[in-house]
């Protein structure tokens, strides 16, 4: 059984069985009685299940967006020089290719900088602009809220990394002209504000 069903499992557990025990307290003029300890133990079982289960869902989720990072980068790489997937390219390939496969080594080179308000859910800017080509993102996160970034085109993932906690991380991609969005993907944070507009001229 998976942890998120076990986690939800003994949240229910936990639910149904504070309305039990408020409503036999309510009813029953001795309650609980001798029956405290047994209460208390039965609580305590659940509260730890829940807390572990959950704990574990969180480990997995986070491996799991992990993983599609890591996939998403794969086919941009791979889209760049026309190859399948996980093909890496050799040095000879890339000596003796021409045309669109050198066109992104021949392509500019841009570095932004871009950091976290370290009190609210924002981004230092809302407007990044770099030329076509090779574009790095230097992601500073000073708040010991987690954040990331990402790059989107059209709703679709081009870039990005693990949310972080007061540490530094970067993103490169190699985009065409254009108009990208970049946000942070932690939830909620996106519609409190954390998204902005990437030109690539």
């Amino acid at each position: 059984m998976e942890n998120e069903t076990l986690f939800y499992i003994c949240g229910g557990v936990l639910a149904v069985s504070a309305l039990v025990t408020t409503f036999l307290g309510l009813k029953l003029e001795n309650f609980p009685g001798r029956a405290l300890p047994l209460i208390v133990i039965w609580f305590a079982v659940f509260v730890v299940g829940a807390s572990t289960f959950a704990v574990r869902y969180s480990v997995e989720h986070q491996e799991h967006q992990a993983h599609e990072y890591e996939q998403a980068n794969e086919e941009i790489e791979a889209a760049e020089h026309d190859e399948p997937p996980g093909e890496a390219i050799t040095e000879e390939e890339e000596s003796a290719g021409g045309g669109e496969e050198s066109h992104s080594d021949a392509g500019a080179s841009t570095t932004l900088e871009l950091a976290a308000d370290p009190v609210q859910l924002a981004f230092d800017k809302t407007e990044l602009t770099a030329k076509a080509g090779e574009v790095t993102i230097d992601f500073d996160n000073p708040a010991a809220i987690e954040h990331n970034v990402v790059i989107e085109e059209n709703g679709k993932e081009l870039a990005g990394f693990e949310p972080i906690i007061e540490a530094e991380e970067e993103l490169t991609a190699d985009l065409e002209p254009g108009t990208y969005e970049f946000i942070c993907t932690v939830t909620g944070h996106a519609e409190a504000g954390m998204t902005g507009t990437l030109t690539v001229e």
